[in-house]
């Protein structure tokens, strides 16, 4: 038969469909497959990289961000001034 002229498939009706006996002993299902886990600890010198990386990259951006506070603090910028004062003259 060719593709076009292939009957079209239909579904059993119900009364195919057989009903276990009570002498029948019910099938389980299959239990989950077998994963394969990773030894203890060979993760470890992944993690203690990861770990350096993330540290100094944290002490990088705590540094930049102190010294930028520093110079903000030192000299303020025009509009910075402008606010403060304005909210200060909202409590004179």
């Amino acid at each position: 038969m060719t593709r076009d002229n292939a009957p079209v498939p239909t579904p059993p009706s119900s009364s195919a469909l057989t009903q276990p006996s009570s002498d029948s002993v019910p099938v389980q299902p299959a239990g989950p497959a077998y994963v394969r886990q990773a030894a203890v600890g060979a993760d470890v010198p992944a993690a203690i990289v990861r770990g350096a990386a993330q540290g100094a990259a944290q002490g990088t951006a705590r540094e930049s961000l102190a010294r930028l506070t520093e110079e903000f603090l030192a000299e303020p910028p025009d509009w910075v001034r402008a606010l403060g004062s304005f909210v200060r003259g909202l409590w004179e």
